[in-house]
């Protein structure tokens, strides 16, 4: 097998591992099943969701780099559509049936936010069409994680104008830095467009740039032995420290619910003096405070996501390679291909899992079947279902478009063309 495709399978069952427990405490009965899953949330959730949208960018760039045309637009998009859409609507439905319909008489121990609105006729056919973060928050309300199909939608709708229009390395940047500033603009004049979407933009634009430069493919050669490899796997367990507590302490200095005191020995430090800090810093720039933290936090998610993807990234294309035992490379491949429909589906499975086993008594015990039983049954019926609808698919396309091969493998996008 191709040692890049190896390499990628890894990177997206990372990503999924990195997701999944985030969510999981959502769903756990136990105390201690919750504090011993706290740290996955939110804070690696979004670092696996950055990994994602980086190898997008990637293997967009990969398998796309040249679009010159309206017909290679249009081809663009029907494959993307094809791609992304059908078992996006079988997740959608699923939600609505098991979050709104059935909702009442489940018992899960799970209650849906704002569920009368999010799944209000109107929301839900925005969620059809997949604009749910082009027309939030004003007219839209997303829904959990289906949010981000609407996120890579958009980034896929923007993609052919940037190939197009940028020759260049420059070219690309200054486009990315037009079309971000642009609908940034839009954002605040008409308050659509999720803040989302500005603040995984960039990172998606540094997987195409990484895939377009090869800077950390061929330009970067590692060694077992060599001091650059010795720190990286050093530096990858400090990025996930500074990430959750620099996300705790920003969470918890600048959340006006909260009330933090630390003493410096010379004078006392409280939350209420870092947000008078940040409104004068705000006051200062002419901006309001709650603009300057979306940048705080823009900016922190992209400095940490940025240099996770690039040790990864790196780690990956030298160490996962074609010279792993076959079984490994098979659990790489047989995750990394259900993670788009475990990523889907793993919230209404979740539920209905808890709503089958109310019998159980002991919160633990739940929670150990939980995580060792029913985890392990999605990715195996995600699995199968990716697998089916894959072939169904390529079925299809051989029926209407004969001689070609249109493959659909691997989270929204694989190598294939």
């Amino acid at each position: 097998m191709n040692k890049k495709i190896i390499a990628f399978d890894f990177l997206r069952a990372l990503a999924i591992v990195m997701i999944i427990p985030a969510h999981l405490s959502n769903y756990l009965f136990s105390i201690y099943g919750k504090l011993a899953l706290y740290a996955f949330d939110p804070y690696f959730a979004n670092m696996g969701l950055g990994l994602f949208i980086f190898m997008s960018g990637y293997l967009l760039y990969y398998n796309n780099h040249s679009i010159k045309s309206l017909q290679n637009v249009f081809d663009f998009y029907r494959k993307r559509l094809l791609r992304i859409y059908p078992l996006y609507w079988a997740a959608l439905a699923t939600f609505v049936l098991v979050f709104y319909v059935f909702a009442p008489r489940l018992n899960s121990g799970f209650v849906f936010p704002d569920s009368e609105n999010v799944f209000g006729l109107s929301n839900v056919l925005v969620h059809v069409l997949g604009l749910q973060i082009l027309l939030a928050p004003t007219y839209a309300s997303p829904m959990l994680t289906l949010y981000f199909v609407g996120l890579i939608i958009c980034f896929y709708a923007i993609y052919p104008l940037l190939i197009m229009f940028s020759k260049s390395t420059k070219l690309l940047l200054l486009s990315s830095f037009i079309i971000y500033l642009g609908l940034f603009s839009i954002s605040k004049t008409f308050n659509i467009i999720d803040h989302r979407f500005f603040m995984f933009f960039l990172i998606f634009v540094f997987g195409i740039l990484t895939c377009k430069e090869s800077q950390f493919g061929k330009a970067v050669k590692l060694s077992v032995k060599s001091p650059l490899t010795h720190i990286l796997l050093a530096v990858l367990p400090v990025i996930f420290v500074l990430t959750i507590v620099t996300g705790l302490r920003e969470s918890m200095f600048l959340d006006p619910r909260v009330s933090v005191t630390i003493d410096t020995g010379s004078g006392t430090i409280g939350s209420s003096m870092i947000r008078s800090m940040l409104d004068s810093m705000a006051g200062l720039l002419s901006i309001n405070p709650p603009l300057l933290q979306f940048f705080i936090d823009t900016l922190l998610l992209n400095i940490f996501t940025i240099l996770f993807c690039v040790f990864e990234y790196s780690f990956a294309m030298k160490f996962i390679n074609d010279k792993l035992s076959r079984s490994l490379s098979s659990v790489f491949t047989y995750i990394a291909t259900s993670s788009y429909c475990v990523y889907l589906f793993h919230r209404p499975f979740f539920t209905l899992w808890n709503s089958g086993t109310n019998f159980i008594n002991s919160p633990i015990l739940r929670d150990v079947i939980m995580v060792f039983i029913s985890i392990p049954l999605l990715f195996f019926v995600s699995y199968h279902v990716q697998t089916m609808e894959q072939n169904l698919k390529s079925s299809i396309s051989h029926r209407k478009f004969p001689g070609k091969n249109l493959s659909f493998t691997g989270f929204f996008t694989g190598f294939n063309k």
